[in-house]
């Protein structure tokens, strides 16, 4: 159960808490858990829940309190008109004792106290909740930092070294009048910032990729990472200098390695020499050790002071929540072409933050709810605590609970090369409390009457998927373990006239070519997805850009539909007239309710429902065993080997693009432009300086306009498997 807390997205160690849920996901393990979310904003962990109740930000602790009511805890809780849904919460947590979890993003104390409570009345802790093997990431003190700024005011900071982060940007002129006090400012960093840009000494330090270090990211794990380039420029790692000031002649390599035998090696339990643990070390990049259970926690918090705290929080009219994108984060990748690329998992915008609000409400006020190649966006000003955030386009957001927008953070930074800042810096609207800051707020919106129009560039603009049946096929678990394959996933036909009868026939006896052959032929390749862990989440889409040598093509270019990813991961919505798992009479039922033709009716289906159920789809090339673009090519560019990938000949490729007019999952795309050379796309292609072409793979060609891509299961790996097979 996660009240406020995207865990696949940004929400402390993500990327480990997502691996972990999607093995819980599993239909052959013979059971599948249940997740619950109570949330703001779609995220991506909303977008895959079971159970999704959107919900304000000043109520994630109204339902904390709720939860624990309903499992015995003895709380009056305050009333939130969710009741229904947090008994069945209830209900389920109650039958998997031990065997649950409770999360929550608030940065509340109170609110983690009650939730505390929760896991400790369901005997999480010890089970669920291990302590024996803790986080040490994102462990930052709201409240140190605090003190920071008010030493540095008063004079009392002589030095302050800054690596690794960028409090300008994130803190704003709170940090930077502060800064401005202390008497020597140096700031360690790769590329200059908003906080390098006013520190009076600047000492560049490596990028991660030049240098030497380790970590303890959880207890009981430790890693090294070495450097798999040696320094392109002028620079020192931080590290060594601080070693340098400090009066030491040690490298820090020498100092990490000095540091590891007398610190780490004495936990090893093997007869190995040190040098030979060194070395194991190095290649396997993590070393674990056992670790003594702790102590039996025992809870202390006091629930009845938390409850009454939490009682007391008023909501307002309209509740702002700031999130991060999940590419750009709190910033750190604000520079990255890649990542601004990237579209986002729910909304599929790229190059751009916004304002997200429920579909509804933006009718209700006049705004534009569409956001195709050409939709003028409406523009609003945020305020929040006095703080103004301007010239916001506002998008329709299906999902969003009503009486709250979402913005993100991390965007509008000015770091690197990047000239113009990438959408609008959010920092500002982050309030302080006495706890630590807050993402959470009232805010107020102004219209802006703007003279340049505000477009937006997204790479999915249609809903849902009507009445297509067949591109995605859901069922419960019980169905499947029955083993019906028909009830679920039924055999395609065509209704085909026999006589006066319609007789269905299997897709077989209308194949126009020959079967590939598959005797005798060597190796057969395919690529399959597990829809079933699949979260959305687009690492897989910034993987292949990286290592297919992909172009990025900016904003102007992805709003005229000429995105160049192999690989993209389609959302759908649910509209208001679909059952869950019955689409057949979703037209009809939309008919019915409009009183419309079925022309009118389909345009209705594509407007999702207010909270709609949500379906993360991955797609790429499919390498049809009988591809339809093979057929129409006119100098057979497109062709299939022995092996089963549907092939690319660019140097034969003409650009009739017969192809993609052909593909039947859309996933041929069509090279409009020089994009390593022409110089409209110079500020951001990676491709278009001696810098930037080194993150190109000198196994993939570097493709020039005219031609068709596509996915081609990473042919130079399956090759590199191929020799080393051989070897």
């Amino acid at each position: 159960v996660s009240v406020g807390a995207d865990f696949m997205g940004n929400w402390l160690d993500a990327l480990m808490y997502v691996n972990d849920y999607a093995q819980t996901r599993k239909p052959e393990n013979d059971w599948m858990s249940k997740h619950f979310q109570f949330e703001a904003n779609m995220s991506l962990s909303g977008s895959n829940a079971d159970v999704r109740t959107p919900v304000k930000p000043s109520e994630y602790g109204a339902v904390v309190a709720g939860i624990y009511k309903e499992i015995g805890g003895d709380i009056n809780s305050p009333k939130t008109g969710y009741e229904n849904q947090i008994k069945k919460v209830a209900k389920a947590l109650l039958a998997t004792k031990g065997e649950s979890i409770v999360i929550c993003g608030s940065n509340d104390k109170n609110v983690q106290t009650i939730v505390n409570a929760i896991n400790n009345l369901l005997g999480n802790y010890g089970k669920t909740i291990n302590f024996d093997k803790s986080s040490n990431t994102k462990l930052g003190s709201d409240s140190r930092v605090a003190e920071l700024v008010a030493d540095m005011n008063a004079g009392k900071v002589d030095a302050l070294l800054i690596y690794g982060v960028d409090p300008v940007f994130t803190m704003g002129d709170e940090f930077k009048t502060a800064l401005g006090k202390v008497k020597t400012t140096i700031s360690f960093a790769s590329k200059i910032n908003e906080t390098a840009a006013v520190c009076k000494y600047v000492c560049p330090t490596h990028h991660q990729l030049e240098s030497w270090n380790d970590a303890n990211p959880v207890t009981g794990y430790y890693s090294l990472t070495q450097p798999t380039i040696s320094p392109l420029f002028n620079t020192r790692q931080a590290e060594e200098s601080i070693l340098v000031w400090s009066g030491s002649k040690t490298s820090y390599y020498d100092f990490i390695k000095e540091y590891w035998e007398k610190n780490i090696f004495t936990q090893q339990t093997t007869n190995l020499f040190f040098t030979d643990f060194w070395n194991n070390s190095l290649h396997n990049g993590v070393v674990e050790f056992p670790v003594l259970p702790n102590d039996v926690v025992i809870f202390k918090g006091d629930v009845a002071k938390a409850a009454l705290a939490i009682a007391a929080i008023k909501g307002g009219e309209l509740e702002i929540e700031l999130t991060q994108n999940i590419g750009i984060g709190d910033g750190a990748g604000a520079d990255n072409p890649w990542l601004q690329e990237l579209p986002d998992p729910i909304t599929k915008i790229t190059w751009d933050n916004y304002v997200s609000m429920n579909p509804a409400e933006m009718e209700a006020k006049g705004y534009n709810t569409h956001f195709g190649q050409k939709e003028e966006m409406s523009v609003v000003n945020v305020t929040v605590n006095g703080k103004t955030v301007n010239n916001l386009p506002v998008i329709a957001q299906p999902g969003q609970a009503k009486g709250t927008i979402g913005l993100a953070l991390g965007y509008g930074k000015k770091v690197g090369n990047i000239a113009v800042p990438v959408g609008k810096n959010a920092y500002p609207l982050v309030a302080s409390t006495k706890d630590g800051i807050s993402y959470y707020g009232l805010a107020t919106l102004t219209n802006v009457e703007t003279v340049e129009p505000y477009y937006i560039a997204c790479t999915q603009v249609h809903h849902t998927i009507m009445g297509r049946e067949a591109i995605v096929r859901e069922t419960t678990i019980d169905v499947y373990k029955e083993g019906n394959k028909e009830e679920f996933n039924p055999t395609s036909v065509l209704e085909v006239n026999e006589g006066d009868k319609l007789v269905d026939k299997g897709l077989k006896a209308f194949d126009l070519w020959g079967d590939q052959p598959v005797e005798n032929i060597g190796h057969r390749w395919g690529m399959s997805i597990d829809l079933n862990t699949c979260t959305g989440c687009s690492a897989c889409v910034t993987s292949c850009i990286a290592e297919n040598n992909i172009a990025v093509i900016g904003k102007d270019e992805v709003r005229r539909a000429r995105s160049m990813h192999w690989m993209r991961i389609d959302r759908y919505y649910a509209s208001n007239f679909q059952d869950a798992g019955d689409i057949e009479g979703t037209l009809e039922k939309t008919k019915e309710a409009t009183g419309k033709g079925t022309t009118f009716s389909y345009q209705d289906m594509e407007s999702p429902a207010d909270y709609p159920m949500v379906i993360h789809q991955p797609m790429m090339c499919q390498h049809c065993n009988h591809a339809g673009c093979e057929t129409v090519c006119p100098v057979a560019a497109t062709t299939h080997s022995n092996e089963g990938l549907n092939m690319m000949a660019y140097n034969r490729c003409i650009g009739t693009r017969y192809c993609a007019n052909n593909c039947a999952y859309k996933v041929r795309r069509f090279n409009w432009y020089n994009y390593t050379a022409y110089k409209l796309f110079t500020d951001f292609n990676p491709s278009q300086d001696d810098l930037g072409r080194m993150v190109l793979n000198p196994d993939v060609v570097v493709r020039t306009r005219g031609v068709i891509e596509k996915c081609s299961l990473c042919v130079q790996l399956i090759q590199a498997g191929k020799l080393d097979a051989k070897k």
